[in-house]
């Protein structure tokens, strides 16, 4: 779905390049804003796992700057290709309180089989200059993420998501986001 949070999109458009590994499978995602911040462009391929070799494209559209009080607000499809099923029509919205080392998202998307609006929501509290956490829920799911950031624009993360009452999927990013 283009630049995330942890797994849904954030309501930013921004340049950044991606490796996830996530319990045998792994993909690589790279996104490039377009024309100045108003229109991002993302390409998600995966390297391993049963869709190897496939590619998903995926369009977000800036629809509101972010500014002191509102937040930033996007419009996106995701899988324009169909190439993993049907594209999801998204609006996100993201909004940073610098003051406080706080960030707020959220936003639904339209589930292509049953057509229901589901929202999603996340925060991220940075905690140390260099560390920050992070928690994220969609579709009764929780996910929850410690984000190491070793050097400017570089983050390494570590991503638990129950899945079920007793399952749980653990992902491994490593990020690199183009300043602002």
């Amino acid at each position: 779905m283009g630049s995330t949070f942890l797994t849904m999109p954030s309501g930013y458009t921004r340049t950044e390049a991606a490796y996830v590994f996530d319990e045998g499978r792994s993909f690589v995602m790279y996104s490039q804003q377009l024309l100045g911040r108003f229109l991002e462009g993302s390409l998600l391929r995966n390297t391993s796992g049963d869709n190897k070799n496939q590619s998903v494209w995926n369009l977000k559209l800036n629809i509101l700057e972010e500014d002191k009080i509102i937040p930033n607000v996007v419009w996106g499809v995701s899988d324009l290709r169909r190439e993993l099923g049907s594209k999801v029509f998204y609006f996100a919205a993201s909004k940073n309180f610098e003051v406080f080392g706080l960030f707020l998202h959220g936003g639904f998307f339209k589930d292509p089989v049953t057509t229901a609006r589901k929202g999603f929501w996340g925060i991220e509290k940075t905690i140390l200059p260099l560390i920050s956490v992070a928690g994220e829920r969609v579709e009764e799911k929780n996910s929850v993420a410690i984000k190491l950031r070793p050097y400017p624009s570089v983050s390494v993360e570590y991503i638990t998501q129950n899945i079920g009452t007793e399952k749980k999927r653990e992902a491994y990013v490593l990020r690199y986001v183009q300043a602002f």
